[in-house]
């Protein structure tokens, strides 16, 4: 990587940060160390692939070979199961490697990571800090590298035990002032039993508020709606639930139910005993009222037969998401494990037709069906404390919109915008392609109104929805989330071509637009708020185990965008309320993959078949298969979300407080992370002891720093953060010949005449209360010279390398003239961060790759 960095870098600016203050430590007892340069037993240790020891600059460790699925791992005994204990990994970050950690069998001790290319390297050793809690006496640890290219390695662990969790103290900036949430989000509700040590749901539950309050987080957004409707026990949509759990002696087990216990209800009081807040998730792609009634028999529904299932532009019904989410019916799962399974639930089939929404928005069977469930969820959880709302995925097979133009050409959503607009589109009404012609002449003739009118109608609904929550509550809101993982595959596919990148492809903002969702429209909407998502890790699996073979046009367009369509966050940060969903993307390997029943006298299966406390409806062994590497035990699992290494980890956090001021900011996705502890404990004393209000931002700009400050109940909240890794320093000018404020995590006062200099650390934030006279009238950032001058060597090189690719007569990619306006006013207005980001960003890479091969 650029040797600019290293001089920064080398001051170990990057390693873990150590306990917070303020937070009573528990006792660590060493239970086990290992020396990876050492050779241990069969019993102990194995490999698998050119495992050897080897050094660099930062030391001796040993190193997985740089092959995909080469892994080597350690075997240690827990004397008391279902403590926490914490694992301490140093790992090198010397060079590019993307390493997944794991205990081989369940999500216990999971946690991938990866370094280089567009993390600056550190050059030093790097830790793993893993709280978990065992659930085996007999436990491993496992690290297997995941790219080609990017081998797995490690110097030595330690494992301990802890006595407890102690809750880390949060400082209150004042009495009755709503602050600022910090949470925990997750996609996938099937991981309870198979993460945190967990046999039971009711254990999952114990764990995750501890470790939510060790490390200060207050919220928790997790499904009672999924993929085919409810997972808590509905009374207007068919309900169902499934799981895996790891059991006692490995095997893995998934096991499933309609008959569910009230698991939101149990969760909500413990919620409400410990201070904690909840919000419901609905990714909301199929309901069973609608999936059982619909009519996708495209043969009637062209001779004229209503239905209200979408139609699309190539005169198709969508009579199905057309992507992976099919099979995780409950209805689905005794078939498939007895083998009888001929047809998914309700007849859902795939057709010529891209991923979609089934549903018709705007029908009025659609929109009944979504206001029960939100009339039924509001009255059941909405009188608890804890439960702050929902939050609505915005999936490419979300059912509260199109998602595309290509969908919405049904005869009553046409009907309807005849009625409402005056356009008459002159279509035979009875032709059997009457869709695609509605299509080709609305997008050919009235493509804006067309636009414009559908958001204006998704709107209408969306505010149904809010109203039905706070007519319960009026404090419950509605939260949009705008997911990428799953719409931008929909929108393109893989996003793998030049048209795919920055500054080439439509914003966002304008792909949600022609979907139906124009975030603009939600600016000024009381109790709607909009949550930007973005994917920290997308781009480095490179959708496969290629590593470094991956092409370039695989690995730049999810971080390009998350941190340079400025279309679209402009709009998110003009919301009232904004706020930010880290979404942690896993990899997976599952070898070769069988579920079988479970056998007659599996006792073990009989005590496992319990969800929530009441008897599950089936149970079923999961197999994965693997070649052959001297791991100990036959039950295996490859799956593995992946992190930045080091205190890149907190890069979105801190980015999405400069860019966005999100006043809340969640993460996850899969299961709990564990592994960040000390770094989100830092991160959340400052952040959530700022009110939960947009803030003024000071100065033109909040790159490389952002400064911005509140005027509330008399006093002046402000706050810095910094968005890089490397330190800088800010310079506060004041109004005032005295300015008196304390720091709003030590209680820390200060006492500056005119001037306040602070040194910000990588991606730190620091929280301030002053009086109401401490008026903020400027600030200087001052980013170290050494990031300076290397900036400016790297513009300009990128310019020499433009310029070489023009004289070959090669084509240059066709974003790169607005790549580098875009580089040259941001360096003319000192906004490095995004300096650097361009500098890393598809155009200016793919000019780089290009006369890097003319060099060969």
């Amino acid at each position: 990587m650029r040797n600019y960095f290293i001089a920064i870098l080398t001051c170990g600016l990057l390693l873990s940060g150590c306990r917070t203050d303020h937070q009573q430590a528990s006792p660590l007892r060493l239970i086990k160390s290992f020396d990876c340069t050492q050779n241990y037993t069969a019993d102990t240790y194995f490999s698998y692939g050119d495992v050897r020891v080897t050094s660099s600059e930062v030391g001796k460790y040993r190193e997985a070979e740089a092959k995909p699925l080469s892994r080597f791992g350690y075997r240690f005994a827990v004397k008391n199961v279902g403590k926490p204990h914490l694992a301490v990994v140093r790992y090198p970050d010397d060079k590019r490697r993307f390493m997944c950690m794991m205990d081989g069998t369940s999500y216990d001790l999971t946690i991938g990571t990866f370094t280089g290319v567009k993390e600056p390297l550190t050059h030093k050793m790097q830790e793993i800090r893993k709280v978990f809690w065992p659930r085996w006496n007999d436990c491993s640890i496992v690290f297997m590298t995941w790219g080609n290219g990017e081998p797995a390695a490690v110097a030595d662990i330690q494992i301990y035990e802890m006595d407890h969790l102690p809750a880390l103290n949060i400082n209150k900036s004042g009495e009755n002032i709503p602050t600022r949430e910090l949470g925990l989000q997750f996609e996938d509700p099937c991981g309870m039993t198979f993460s945190m040590g967990a046999y039971t749901e009711q254990e999952w539950l114990e764990r995750t508020i501890s470790y939510m309050k060790y490390t200060g987080q207050n919220l928790l957004t997790y499904p009672i709606v999924w993929y085919h409707g409810p997972v808590y026990p509905s009374k207007c949509e068919p309900s169902g639930l499934a799981e895996s759990v790891a059991a006692p002696d490995r095997t893995i087990y998934a096991r499933w139910t309609s008959d569910l216990t009230d698991w939101v209800d149990i969760l909500l009081k413990r919620f409400e005993e410990k201070g904690l807040e909840f919000q419901g998730a609905l990714t909301l792609l199929r309901l069973g009222s609608l999936m059982k009634d619909m009519n996708i028999n495209l043969d009637s529904i062209k001779a004229g037969k209503e239905t209200y299932n979408n139609m699309l532009a190539n005169d198709q019904v969508q009579s199905s998401t057309a992507d992976w989410t099919v099979e995780y019916n409950v209805l689905n799962y005794e078939k498939q494990t007895t083998g009888t399974l001929k047809e998914w639930a309700y007849g859902e089939h795939n057709g010529p037709f891209g991923k979609g929404p089934m549903f018709n928005p705007l029908h009025p069977t659609v929109q009944k069906a979504i206001l029960n469930l939100t009339v039924e969820i509001a009255n059941r959880y909405g009188k608890s404390l804890a439960f702050k709302g929902i939050s609505i995925n915005m999936w490419h097979a979300t059912i509260l919109w199109y998602f595309s133009l290509q969908s919405g050409y049904d005869d009553y959503s046409i009907g309807l915008f005849e009625k409402e607009t005056g356009v008459k589109i002159p279509i035979d009404q009875k032709a059997p392609d009457r869709f695609s012609k509605r299509y080709n002449y609305l997008t050919s003739n009235y493509q804006e109104q067309w636009v414009s009118w559908r958001c204006e109608k998704i709107r209408e609904l969306i505010r149904k929805i809010r109203d039905v929550l706070t007519s319960v509550r009026p404090d419950l809101r509605l939260t949009l989330t705008m997911w990428t993982e799953t719409t931008i595959p929909g929108w393109f596919g893989t996003p793998d071509k030049p048209e795919h990148q920055i500054f080439v492809r439509k914003s966002l903002y304008q792909l949600c637009r022609e979907g139906g969702l124009d975030v603009k429209l939600y600016s000024n909407e009381p109790g709607i708020d909009i949550d930007y998502s973005m994917v920290p890790s997308r781009d480095r699996d490179g959708w496969g185990t290629k590593g470094v073979d991956t092409p370039l046009e695989k690995t730049c367009s999810f971080q390009d965008h998350d941190f340079l369509d400025k279309e679209t966050l402009d709009a998110v940060a003009q919301q009232e309320c904004p706020g930010a969903f880290i979404f942690d993307c896993w990899v997976e390997a599952w070898g070769k993959y069988s579920h079988a029943p479970c056998d007659p006298d599996d006792q073990q299966a009989k005590n496992l078949q319990v969800m929530w406390g009441k008897p599950a409806e089936g149970i079923r062994r999961s197999i994965s298969k693997y070649p052959e590497d001297n791991f100990w035990w036959d039950s295996q699992s490859r799956i593995t979300p992946h992190f930045q290494g080091g205190t890149y980890y907190m890069e979105y956090f801190a980015y999405a407080l400069a860019e966005l001021d999100a006043c809340r900011i969640t993460r996850g996705g899969l299961f709990t992370d564990t592994s960040h502890s000390e770094m989100i404990q830092k991160f959340a004393k400052a952040y959530r002891a700022l009110p939960a209000k947009k803030f003024g931002t000071i100065g033109p700009t909040t790159d490389p720093v952002a400064v911005r400050s509140l005027l509330l109940n008399g006093k002046r909240y402000f706050y810095l953060v910094n968005r890089e890794y490397y330190p800088v320093k800010v310079i506060l000018h004041f109004s005032r010949d005295k300015s008196d404020f304390a720091d709003l995590v030590t209680g820390q006062k200060t006492d500056a005449s005119e001037l306040f200099q602070v040194e910000l650390g990588p991606y730190a934030l620091r929280s301030f209360l002053a009086d109401a006279d401490t008026e903020i009238t400027g600030f200087e950032a001052v980013i170290p010279e050494a990031i300076k001058s290397g900036l400016l060597q790297e513009a300009e090189k990128v310019k020499s390398d433009i310029a070489k690719v023009k004289n070959s007569g090669k084509e240059l990619p066709e974003s790169i003239g607005k790549a580098v306006f875009e580089m040259d006013s941001a360096l003319s207005e000192k906004r490095y961060s995004y300096v650097r980001k361009i500098l890393s960003s598809y155009p200016m890479m793919k000019v780089s790759e290009m006369v890097g091969k003319d060099d060969e």
